[in-house]
C-alpha cells in the first residue's frame, strides 16, 4: 500500500456539483481505458448535496499517474472553479481499520 490522501470539498452550487460529476465521469472512463498502476482514486458524493469526498491512493509519494491522462489532470482545475476558495489541499491518511472495503 501506498501513500493515502482525502480530499474534502463542497461546490458553490448545484451547477457546479453536475459540472464536477461530468468530470469525474471522464476521468473514470479514461482511467478504464489506460489503467494506469501506481493509482487508485475513488470519490463519492452525498446524495441530493454538493459534498463531495474521494481517496486516492499512489503507490510512490513522488510519481501521480493521474498527471499522465487528459481527463484526470484537467480534474483538479474544474473542481478548483467550482468550490470556495480553490481546489482543497489533500490530507495525507493513515487507515486504522476496515471491515470488507479492501482498500
Amino acid at each position: 500500500m501506498g501513500v493515502q490522501r482525502v480530499i474534502e470539498f463542497e461546490t458553490v452550487s448545484a451547477e457546479g456539483a453536475a459540472r464536477v460529476e461530468r468530470a469525474l465521469a471522464a476521468a473514470f472512463d479514461a482511467l478504464a481505458e489506460e489503467r494506469p498502476d501506481g493509482v487508485r482514486p475513488a470519490y463519492w458524493r452525498v446524495p441530493g448535496g454538493r459534498r463531495f469526498l474521494a481517496l486516492i491512493e499512489l503507490a510512490e509519494e513522488d510519481r501521480n499517474p493521474l498527471m499522465d491522462l487528459e481527463a484526470t489532470r484537467r480534474l483538479p482545475g474544474i473542481i478548483a472553479e467550482c468550490v470556495e476558495g480553490g481546489y482543497p489541499r489533500p490530507q495525507v491518511v493513515e487507515r486504522v481499520g476496515d471491515h470488507g472495503f479492501g482498500l
